[in-house]
């Protein structure tokens, strides 16, 4: 049962349990979760844990892509968790968005496993009990609401209820980067995701993502992966 795999899901509330424990990470977008007492949307750079036999509901945009983690057992790390939702590191985020690429083309059980057995060893590396501040929360649902907006760090700060210098580091503290690669990260992903998934136009997405300019979208895209948005359309 132990396995990784690519998910997504509807506007539709679905609810189930089943009888191993899960684990959702988003790559792009967020999915809305209801289970026991926990009830918060779950967006990139968080980790959310499902324990077996957990009736739970959820709901995500069609666009949103995830990397789903089935475990038979949970590591030790998560086992002491003060809540169901964690930030993940930067190393596993960065595996998250590489593994996406070999999940998709894995054709025999041992690339599974190895891709399996090397995000095992990332996840145990975690630091589970440093949940997300309430305040950046906000912020985080703010800027997931809708990427084209360009909030400044005044306006995230004052939505946070702290000042700038206040607000950036507790963001940091919580989300192991500042408030401006979080948004960066947030955009870039999503418009991967979309230019992955779905049929619209270069310039389409780069509006959705806070780019009016498709020249400016196209220069932070290719900063941010290293590949043009073009030429990730030509390899799909």
């Amino acid at each position: 049962m132990n396995s990784l795999s690519i998910r997504y899901y509807t506007r539709k509330i679905h609810s189930h349990q089943h009888h191993y424990h899960q684990l959702v990470l988003p790559l792009s977008g967020y999915i809305e979760l209801e289970m026991n007492n926990f009830a918060a949307p779950v967006g990139v750079g968080q980790c959310v844990v499902i324990p077996k036999n957990t009736l739970h509901a959820f709901k995500s945009d069609e666009n949103a892509r995830f990397i789903v983690a089935d475990l038979l057992e949970l590591p030790n790390n998560l086992t002491t968790m003060n809540a169901p939702c964690f930030s993940i590191d930067d190393k596993l985020m960065s595996y998250l968005s590489f593994t996406q690429k070999q999940l998709q083309g894995v054709t025999n059980i041992d690339e599974a496993a190895l891709c399996f057995n090397l995000f095992l060893v990332l996840l145990r590396q975690q630091t589970t009990n440093a949940t997300i501040d309430p305040r950046i929360n906000n912020v985080l649902l703010l800027i997931k609401k809708d990427l084209s907006i360009d909030y400044t760090l005044n306006d995230m700060a004052a939505v946070a209820c702290l000042s700038v210098t206040q607000f950036k580091a507790v963001f940091k503290q919580c989300m192991h980067t500042s408030p401006v690669k979080h948004h960066t990260q947030l955009r870039m992903e999503h418009a991967r995701s979309l230019l992955c998934y779905s049929d619209l136009p270069i310039a389409v997405i780069g509006e959705q993502v806070g780019y009016n300019d498709p020249s400016a979208f196209s220069r932070a895209f290719t900063c941010y992966f290293k590949q043009s948005p073009r030429d990730l359309k030509k390899q799909l």
